[in-house]
């Protein structure tokens, strides 16, 4: 049996030295290797974790050469039931295949390390030892953000990784660009149309790369694995109905309000049993897996944050409009969930960022406001057409509202495809269509 798994390990080692890395896009996730703590790559299923990996490989290669460096994929039917004792084996296989230097530190690249019996005491003990930089990775079934932190003791980093941003999507599409030149040119249709199809779709990476008669059937079966394994299976549902119908709620109400005794009237309506503390449980377990996220209102106050609804936002656009297509007749709140999800990749750059809503008792409401703590730092509105002067009035009065609340010169506010600029008693409001919005290099923690 040792035998056996000993030829298992030389052979996966034999692999890994012939493998050829494959082309990819490169991903703009901040990941640093540098310090001494265990890097753990999260985030939703087929985001582009194991590429992620593939892509600090390809980097490290041209410092520190192969040799110093092991990628192992521990869904290999080969390492089927292997425990710590194992991965100590494995490492006296790969120095003795390898040959790595001495004098440089070892890179070791554990994906999907959960399915490893014993592997967290292994890796802290590894990882005490200084001479390797771990990095790991697993599904969202089996390996949360929240679980690495607990069983690591302080030891990681975590780094989510999520579908492509807009500006991940045009780079794997080869689309180059100038901002300053591109909205005066003919080449602002082509950026438009795929800015459609990015809303339309999503960013999946595969389902970016496939024709298009396939995308939709590949966002249905990412539903279904992630409603199935990541849920299901991991928190042991028993009413498989009722969490169904649940998140159909959450993508049916995506970009909106929500509040867990509102969904309890709503299904108790259906004439379906549930107790807000069912719902919150579940609202958790889809957050938990990166399906969906929720902001709280802007407040000093945690009661008001706490008592408040929160608004709901899903991981993907794609997802959303493919599972639940009656979104699609709402462009706005499809633009909203993406600004959303851009600001969302911001916040893991900078700490101490927040992302929260406004409203006041009139019932003005701000989309985003953006805190360095809690203190607000910027207001963004997302509002489609403002061709329309009562939508405009709108806009413009509450953003005007919380601005002078939160003692701002300056508010935002994201359009389809309109620019301008206004002055109000001092204060300053921008026009910006989405496209170039999301392509800007932005500094969130400082007032413009």
């Amino acid at each position: 049996m040792v035998n056996d798994m000993r030829k298992n390990l030389k052979q996966v080692i034999a692999e890994w030295k012939l493998f050829k890395l494959p082309e990819m896009v490169e991903r703009d996730t901040g990941i640093s290797l540098e310090g001494k703590s265990i890097v753990a790559i999260v985030g939703v299923r087929r985001a582009g974790k194991t590429y992620t990996m593939f892509h600090l490989i390809k980097e490290l290669i041209k410092d520190v050469g192969k040799n110093n460096i092991l990628y192992v994929d521990f869904e290999n039917p080969r390492l089927a039931g292997m425990n710590a004792s194992t991965l100590n084996e494995l490492l006296i296989v790969f120095k003795e295949m390898m040959a790595p230097d001495k004098n440089r530190r070892i890179y070791l690249f554990l994906d999907e390390i959960q399915n490893v019996e014993g592997w967290v005491r292994w890796v802290r003990i590894l990882h005490n030892k200084g001479n390797y930089k771990i990095i790991i990775s697993g599904s969202s079934a089996t390996l949360l953000s929240r679980e690495i932190a607990t069983s690591l003791r302080g030891r990681s980093i975590n780094f989510e990784i999520y579908p492509f941003s807009f500006k991940e999507f045009l780079r794997i599409k080869n689309f180059s660009y100038d901002l300053d030149v591109i909205k005066y040119t003919e080449e602002k249709g082509v950026i438009l149309r795929y800015l459609n199809e990015y809303i339309n779709y999503g960013g999946f990476p595969e389902v970016v790369l496939s024709p298009e008669e396939l995308k939709r059937k590949l966002l249905t079966s990412y539903f279904e694995t992630i409603f199935h394994r990541d849920i299901l299976e991991r928190y042991r549902i028993r009413n498989i109905s009722l969490m169904e119908n649940f998140l159909l709620y959450l993508l049916n109400n995506n970009s909106k309000y929500i509040s867990l005794g509102k969904i309890e009237r709503f299904f108790k309506s259906m004439g379906m049993k549930v107790s807000k503390k069912t719902l919150g449980e579940y609202l958790k377990y889809a957050g938990d897996v990166f399906f969906v996220f929720t902001i709280e209102i802007f407040s000093h106050k945690i009661k008001d944050r706490l008592q408040y609804p929160r608004k709901i936002y899903s991981i993907d656009t794609g997802i959303v409009n493919t599972i639940s297509p009656e979104s699609k007749e709402n462009r706005g709140r499809l633009y909203e969930n993406i600004v959303f999800l851009h600001l969302h990749r911001e916040k893991q750059k900078h700490p101490g960022m927040g992302i929260y809503y406004w409203k006041d008792r009139e019932g003005r409401e701000v989309d985003f406001v953006i805190t360095d703590g809690l203190k607000p730092q910027k207001l963004i509105q997302v509002s489609l057409d403002v061709s329309s002067p009562d939508t405009m009035k709108r806009e413009t009065r509450a953003l005007l509202k919380a601005m002078k609340e939160f003692d701002l010169k300056e508010g935002l506010i994201i359009t389809e495809d309109y620019s301008g600029e206004e002055q109000n008693k001092g204060r300053h409001i921008k026009f910006i269509p989405l496209y170039e919005w999301l392509l800007l290099k932005t500094e969130w923690h400082k007032q413009s």
